[in-house]
């Protein structure tokens, strides 16, 4: 019995001792202090809608986003220098140029090119006017005058020829030609003899038909009449003189006689054959005019049109030509600009594309940084920029991500991306090279579930919560979205807004 309630034997006797109970009073006190506080209490947060952004923190500096050297297209003497160095410039001012001299005078010629074939058109398609026509009228009828003429004194030449020429060597040379000499042969002595005959004949119809022949006539048929008859006494004036020069002197006949009968034969040849060339002139002259008269009467045809149209644009080709080579004897700036470097002196020769003037841009000035590769697939061009310069301070400014340029410069032994940034608002205390501290806003996301990342666990199974549930932490999966700077994260399922978690930074 003694060992069975030995223990409590032994307490008892400790309390009924004057100091028991105050031992025992103490050692509750101290059990309290020690074991009494339980587990701790948690530090949870509310998880809310809220907005979230992603940046990208690099630093850069300002450069200018031009900045070009100059040369001319062609080689020339320097004509004239408009600006020296330091000289500030606004986009299209003239700052050097060539002799352009030539180049003036080969536009004014092609100018007036244009101007002749814009009128040229212009007539054409106003068809002629009464005067023009008058005039090719008047002509044709002064043609006509000529050749009426030209048929007349070619019948004058051709009786000429025959019957004062050739005459003497024929008996009965109108009616029963015979020659006066022997020739010979009588093959030849039968030919003149015949064709004397037949000339007689063509002439007294030729002469019969000019007493009706008028401007009025038929001037072609006329003219074609004329022209064989003066063909056959060719002929017969030819044969005429080969007879001749068969004849030999006899009794009868003296080689003076003879040589005066080649000379007289030879003489009426020439009178012929100017005869023919005169009508056959005037003939074709008459033919032209007449041609001109109808062309000018009638209005021109499409082809006629389209011709002209198509010298006018030719011309004008030209003449933008011209002026495309005139302009390239100047070289103008192409932004506003600061001028740095002006190289060449006046009068001096330059060749093509020689260095003749720089230029950096003064409105254009941009931030360039370059962008590890684990950040610059976040970027996208227009992207909000907010930026600080140590020479600045206290002051942002703002941008727009302008270019971002797809091969990488390896700095440091790792990957970086080049990128410009546009500024909003051009400010005249930005100088090339300052430095530039840039925060680029990548994405930006409003009215979604936002934790801060240390009350998140994330570990090799994943990315986890202890979420409050009936007054205790249970541990849930999340899926996040993009995170900011400030230590929050956007929350894509997993939880649910007014979620209470356990705040697990703020529990270690």
């Amino acid at each position: 019995m003694e060992k069975k309630y030995g223990f409590w034997s032994r307490i008892w006797k400790f309390l009924k001792r004057p100091y028991g109970w105050g031992g025992l009073l103490v050692i509750i006190v101290l059990c309290v202090v020690l074991f009494g506080h339980g587990a701790p209490k948690l530090q949870t947060v509310t998880i809310e809608n809220g907005t979230i952004a992603q940046t990208v923190v690099v630093t850069g500096q300002i450069t200018a986003a031009k900045n070009v050297s100059l040369s001319f297209e062609q080689t020339g003497r320097i004509g004239r220098i408009y600006v020296t160095e330091g000289d500030h410039v606004a986009a299209g001012d003239p700052l050097i140029a060539e002799d352009g001299s030539t180049a003036t005078a080969q536009l004014q010629k092609d100018q007036a090119n244009l101007s002749a074939a814009q009128a040229n058109l212009a007539i054409l398609q106003s068809g002629a006017t009464p005067q023009s026509i008058a005039v090719a009228a008047a002509q044709v009828e002064t043609a006509k005058e000529g050749l009426v003429t030209a048929i007349k004194n070619a019948y004058a030449a051709a009786d000429d020829a025959v019957h004062n020429q050739t005459d003497p060597i024929f008996t009965n040379p109108r009616t029963n030609p015979q020659l006066v000499f022997q020739t010979g042969d009588p093959q030849v002595t039968n030919t003149v003899q015949n064709e004397r005959l037949a000339v007689e004949n063509t002439l007294s119809v030729w002469e019969s038909s000019l007493n009706t022949l008028a401007t009025s006539s038929d001037l072609a048929s006329a003219a074609r009449a004329a022209g064989a008859a003066l063909e056959q006494e060719q002929s017969f004036l030819s044969d005429a003189s080969a007879a001749v020069n068969l004849a030999s002197p006899t009794a009868g006949l003296t080689q003076t006689t003879i040589n005066t009968w080649k000379t007289n034969i030879a003489a009426g040849r020439t009178e012929v054959n100017a005869a023919l060339t005169n009508v056959t002139s005037a003939a074709a002259t008459f033919t032209v005019d007449q041609k001109n008269l109808i062309l000018t009467q009638a209005p021109p045809t499409a082809d006629q049109v389209t011709a002209s149209e198509a010298a006018v644009a030719q011309a004008q080709a030209q003449v933008a030509f011209d002026q495309a080579a005139l302009g390239k004897t100047v070289i103008r700036s192409p932004f506003d600009a600061l001028v740095t470097n002006v190289i060449p002196q006046l009068g001096e020769t330059v060749t093509s594309g020689e260095e003749v003037v720089d230029l950096i841009g003064t409105n254009t000035l941009q931030v360039e940084a370059y962008v590890p590769e684990i950040d610059v697939a976040k970027l996208s061009v227009g992207d909000l920029a907010s930026m600080t310069f140590d020479a600045l301070p206290n002051e942002t400014f703002t941008g727009k991500v302008a270019t971002i340029y797809p091969a990488e410069t390896v700095l440091n032994g790792v990957a970086n991306y080049k990128i410009e940034v546009a500024f909003d608002k051009m400010d005249p205390r930005f100088k090339s090279g300052l430095t530039a501290n840039l925060t680029i806003e990548t994405m930006k996301k409003d009215n979604v579930l936002v934790l801060p990342q240390y009350a998140l666990i994330e570990n090799d199974q994943g990315t986890f919560a202890e979420k409050i549930e009936n007054g205790k932490p249970v541990q849930v999966p999340v899926t996040l979205g993009i995170r900011d700077d400030n230590g929050n994260a956007e929350v894509l399922s997993g939880l649910q807004a007014g979620d209470r978690v356990v705040n697990i930074g703020l529990n270690q």
